[in-house]
């Protein structure tokens, strides 16, 4: 294993993005994390595995400074400080933010409104190249600046080994926010097909709160929608599930997506009906279930919902796969092959 140049990854605050793409592979590789945010005339940091809060001037002791989602005058002054210094800084993205703002219905549309995404676009240019979470982002992006590469997500299984609790009838669930309406609406005929057709089912919703649209028609015992949770108690609530599903709204905005959802379905066994344009490394019937269109998913749901054996099987063979494959430890290798690229030349100098 080579070793890794001093590196500090810098997330974007609190938040679920800054969880997976940089803390988890700080964690794994043995390097730093920070969180940052805007004052109202100076960039703010907080955190860092050391004693003391990392601070501005700590950027410049590092070879390699990863930046989430920076945008504005202050980063792209900090971005040529730090080169200016003999510091690779590296722009970290996890999703195509440029289709957000055509989504009215997203949560983060008003957040990546065009004038932030132009922000974004003068800091991605000045950096020494872009890691993106999927092909799809790191492609687009390239426009911006030329070396992009990508840096898929790893999943922290042990946050997820957790027993599920014991229940009778099966619990499809579905956990996203309410960037997420669009491509419900497209399976909703199936969801309501498999509960008309199977008394035993219900529908269980975390985050954008679904289920509250089945109240009616299945009662608040078969619909139940519970709020967002914090990372921390987020596989506790997905623990709920046996059958999980992920469409897609097969736009932009979901061709840049992560196959997150299965990571997250995988580490706690559960199978998992996904749409194969955003969930291309499940292996149908293997792995999970492929399904585009509404009645795909139907009969996917309907499999799954009548056959416990094969909920158990799809469930513990895709938990297999990602522990593999897809855990973080894994996927930081990814990580620490690009950091070791962008520091060659400095090395050899």
């Amino acid at each position: 294993m080579s070793e890794l140049p001093k590196t500090v990854f810098v997330g974007a605050g609190v938040s679920g993005v800054a969880y997976y793409r940089c803390f988890l592979p700080a964690v794994a590789l043995g390097a730093n994390f920070a969180m940052w945010g805007h004052m109202p005339d100076r960039l703010a940091f907080a955190g860092g595995f050391g004693r003391e809060p990392l601070r501005r001037s700590d950027l410049f002791d590092y070879d390699v400074v990863i930046l989430q989602y920076a945008d504005g005058k202050h980063w792209f002054q900090l971005v040529r400080e730090l080169q200016d210094a003999g510091i690779t800084v590296l722009y970290e993205i996890d999703d195509y933010v440029h289709n957000l703002h055509k989504a009215k219905g997203h949560e983060a549309s008003r957040a990546f409104a065009p004038e932030r995404l132009r922000r974004m676009e003068l800091v991605m240019r000045a950096t020494d190249g872009i890691i993106a979470s999927t092909a799809y982002i790191a492609r687009r992006y390239r426009s911006f600046n030329p070396r992009t590469w990508e840096c898929g997500n790893g999943i922290d299984l042990p946050r997820y080994a957790r027993p599920r609790p014991p229940r009778s009838g099966v619990t499809i669930g579905f956990a996203g926010g309410i960037g997420h309406k669009a491509s419900l609406a497209r399976w909703e005929p199936a969801l309501r097909a498999v509960l008309r057709a199977r008394p035993e089912t219900r529908f269980v919703s975390v985050g954008y709160p679904a289920a509250e649209g089945f109240v009616e028609e299945f009662g608040p015992e078969r619909a139940i929608a519970y709020p967002s949770a914090d990372i921390e108690v987020y596989p506790a609530s997905m623990s709920l599930f046996d059958v999980s599903i992920a469409p897609s709204a097969e736009n932009n905005q979901f061709r840049g997506k992560s196959d997150l959802r299965w990571l997250e379905a995988s580490a706690l066994g559960i199978p998992l009906v996904a749409h194969p344009d955003v969930y291309p490394e499940i292996e149908d019937g293997v792995t999970g279930l492929h399904a585009t269109t509404s009645e795909e998913a139907e009969a996917a749901l309907l499999r799954l919902v009548d056959d416990a054996f094969e909920r158990e099987r799809i469930g513990r063979t895709a938990h297999e796969y990602v522990a593999e494959h897809r855990s973080i430890q894994a996927m930081s290798e990814n990580w620490r092959t690009v950091l070791n690229e962008v520091r060659a030349p400095a090395a050899v100098a």
